[in-house]
């Protein structure tokens, strides 16, 4: 190494040379597609790597009955694990989704899985034999949690993260590590160890962020169940972006245990934006499948910042539901598409047999709501710990960070009391949401997971629709419901706020959309907070109602 040259350099080129050399000879495509090959969805099934029995693997099933078909013997963990491992190195190769490699970890996982259940006839969990894939943030023993950061790198870990217990407990084979951005602070997936995420259903388009490794690898079917965490989006604007299954539950239903290049100053929850954790999916029913096993897990007896939550059960019989359709968030109106898109859901709902109220014009409080997150994102002290570890082996902030990590002079006690006079008065606003003038209290909120659809790479600014969230801390989930029609791109723009969003929203984003016609729409549902069954409920009606729009049924909808 050249005395001039930055310690990250050298960092950055050991962990590409590590990670490289963990893909096998027989695993690595012969060729890469050129950049006009947008949709790279297909190449694992033409390429030759897998074998037919392993695209029955990879491409028939959810999670759900994967590990049904695991438990019936109908496969083995292992050639399950193998299968996945594969598709996980073509996706590699082609979307530069991962991070840490231990494909050999969890075939040996697989290998002692098939023994017990062998010698003993049961699965030891409801995970048994299912391939987890895992966002880069979460501890696993061994390995680096470098979240994107050449500081943290050869720092293996040595405690597992709470949630890495459990799904190991439930007998899932973790294989895989997947990539964020650096520092996690941002909507595009990209850092200097690892590089740059591409989305596999348009590779010009960001798979979002910062669970943006995951999305990809669950798209394009390297994973059927992905965990990543969510402060202000980043479990939801991943899912809309790659077309998938999402959800973000209430922070202290999962728990906050995070690498140690998670958001904000450590210890910061109590005063800021709490970390979410929660699934990306291939169905619906994995995601829900997730959510029971970490609450069966009982967390609250062993971590600080979760609560007595055992799961409940809901009444799964089709009932009449009440529905309340958000439009705008009054800050950055949407664009045709996903205008259209709450005008359909909210007709299908209707078609139904749903009650459906259409807020047209949102209460005023509202438009402030990104405000009030970036406001509590800044903590008691804003990011300067982060900027101490970017600084300390030379590495330069990527693009989308710039201006948003740095250094500030810590608050008072006095500001932080108003900061949170100011967030308590916005949650007793958002509280009024729930009732309507007449009637019974709305079951659940439909809104827009972003203004607009899945971006070109480094041009997310705004996440109003679902930082709103995380503030409130309600959980809620991402549903994909349809794809950019050439109608949508032709509709006319509806009069907007004048806000700068919606500058940036007409001009930056929606000039030259030619990018977007064909990438995929979501629902965003909301429910109230703990609510995590009621959500779940919701959002299957949801998934329901646009079925046919979708053209899959939707109990049993795969991608």
């Amino acid at each position: 190494m050249s005395s001039q040259e930055a310690a990250y350099i050298d960092i950055c080129r050991r962990k590409q040379a590590a990670q490289q050399a963990l893909i096998p000879a027989s695993w690595r495509l012969k060729s890469l597609p050129d950049e006009s090959v947008t949709d790279v969805r297909g190449i694992p099934r033409a390429c030759g790597i897998l074998s037919d029995r392993e695209i029955e693997i990879t491409e028939t099933f959810d999670a759900v009955e994967l590990a049904e078909k695991i438990r019936r013997r109908t496969y083995s963990c292992y050639e399950v694990a193998l299968a996945f491992c594969k598709r996980a190195a073509i996706a590699q190769q082609l979307l530069n989704c991962l991070t840490e490699i231990f494909f050999e970890a969890g075939l040996e996982r697989a290998r002692q899985l098939d023994k017990h259940l062998a010698d003993h006839g049961l699965p030891i969990g409801p995970l048994h034999g299912v391939p987890v894939s895992i966002k880069d943030d979460k501890a696993i023993v061994g390995y680096d949690t470098s979240c994107g950061l050449a500081s943290l790198c050869f720092k293996p870990a040595r405690d597992n993260s709470a949630i890495v217990r459990i799904l190991q407990d439930a007998g899932a084979v973790l294989y895989c590590k997947t990539n964020i951005p650096q520092t996690m602070m941002a909507f595009d997936s990209v850092n200097n160890i690892w590089g740059r995420t591409l989305n596999p259903l348009n590779r010009k388009l960001t798979p979002g962020g910062s669970s943006g490794g995951e999305s990809a690898l669950v798209a394009i079917r390297g994973s059927l169940l992905g965990i990543g965490s969510d402060v202000g989006g980043s479990i939801r604007v991943p899912a809309m972006c790659t077309g998938t299954y999402g959800i973000k539950p209430t922070s202290v239903r999962l728990t906050s245990n995070v690498g140690p290049g998670g958001f904000g100053t450590p210890g910061s929850f109590a005063v800021g934006v709490a970390v979410s954790h929660g699934p990306i999916a291939t169905s619906l029913r994995s995601c829900e499948l997730f959510l029971k096993v970490v609450a069966d897990a009982k967390l609250w007896e062993t971590e600080n910042y979760t609560v007595f939550s055992p799961w409940r059960t809901i009444d799964a019989k089709p009932r009449q539901m009440r529905f309340l359709v958000l439009p705008t968030d009054g800050a950055m109106t949407p664009l045709p598409p996903v205008q259209r898109l709450l005008k359909e859901t909210a007709a299908q709902l209707q078609s139904r047999g749903h009650k459906v109220d259409v807020l047209e014009n949102p209460p005023a409080f509202l438009k402030d709501n990104f405000k009030h997150y970036r406001m509590m994102m800044g903590g008691a002290g804003g990011s300067g710990h982060l900027v101490d570890l970017i600084e300390s082996t030379g590495e330069p902030m990527i693009k989308p960070i710039v201006g948003k990590v740095r250094r500030q002079n810590p608050i008072t006690v006095d500001q932080l009391f108003e900061r949170n006079a100011v967030r308590d008065t916005f949650l007793a606003n958002s509280l009024k949401l729930w009732k309507p003038a007449t009637g019974q209290d709305y079951d659940a909120i439909v809104t827009a997971v972003a203004a607009h659809p899945a971006l070109r790479h480094d041009t997310w600014e705004y996440s109003g629709y679902t930082s709103m969230f995380n503030v409130l801390d309600w959980p809620a989930g991402v549903l994909p419901a349809r794809n950019v029609t050439r109608e949508d791109l032709e509709a006319p723009i509806s009069e907007g706020t004048g806000s700068v969003w919606d500058r940036v929203n007409r001009k930056n984003i929606w000039e030259n959309n030619e990018d977007y016609l064909g990438t995929p729409l979501a629902l965003q549902v909301v429910a109230r907070k703990l609510q995590e069954e009621e959500l779940l409920q919701a959002m299957h009606v949801v998934d329901e109602a646009i079925s046919e729009t979708r053209g899959a049924s939707i109990r049993d909808h795969k991608l």
